[in-house]
């Protein structure tokens, strides 16, 4: 219900400036604005999109895990789908988060609440470095900092060969 009186809220201040910003440039002016503002936020979209592929690929080729500009895409596909929708309001928070500034802040806001969100649903969001890549995932249940022996749930575990070092994991713990 809470929910609900937000959007209807939210739909009632877009009209009101809509109003209000007719009566300053006129109606015409106003729709013409409007379908402005979704064609520019597909090109957005679309140039988001068009960057996180790169990324991956080039990712993808060098066997590096993808850089915070995945994060970027994300923000900038973010601003180019509040700049689609109608409404003066999304359009010019939109706006704002294709300056990088205000971008890199909705970055870490938005990185933040995904950890919050993970927590709730009892995951973790893990960050470790591993031969000097940086990889984040988000994982199941409490993490607990350390080295791993042996598995719990891996019967077929040896543990620590006789020379001291631990036998390399491969794709399913073995």
């Amino acid at each position: 219900m809470r929910t609900f009186a937000i959007f209807i809220g939210y739909v009632v201040l877009e009209f009101v400036v809509a109003i209000w910003i007719a009566s300053l440039v006129g109606w015409l002016m106003v729709i013409g604005l409007t379908i402005a503002g979704f064609a520019l936020g597909l090109l957005v979209m679309t140039n988001a999109g068009t960057q996180a592929a790169t990324t991956l690929r080039e990712a993808s080729a060098t066997g590096q895990a993808p850089t915070g500009a995945m994060g970027d895409s994300a923000v900038m596909f973010g601003a180019g789908v509040l700049i689609a929708i109608p409404g003066f309001i999304t359009d010019v928070i939109g706006l704002l988060l294709l300056i990088p500034p205000i971008r890199r802040g909705a970055k870490r806001l938005g990185l933040f609440g995904f950890a919050r969100w993970a927590r709730k649903q009892n995951m973790s969001v893990v960050t470790t470095t591993y031969e000097g890549t940086t990889v984040t995932k988000v994982v199941p249940g409490d993490v607990v900092v350390g080295d791993v022996i042996r598995r719990e749930d891996d019967t077929d575990s040896q543990g620590p060969t006789p020379d001291g070092n631990h036998p390399p994991i491969g794709p399913g713990g073995k």
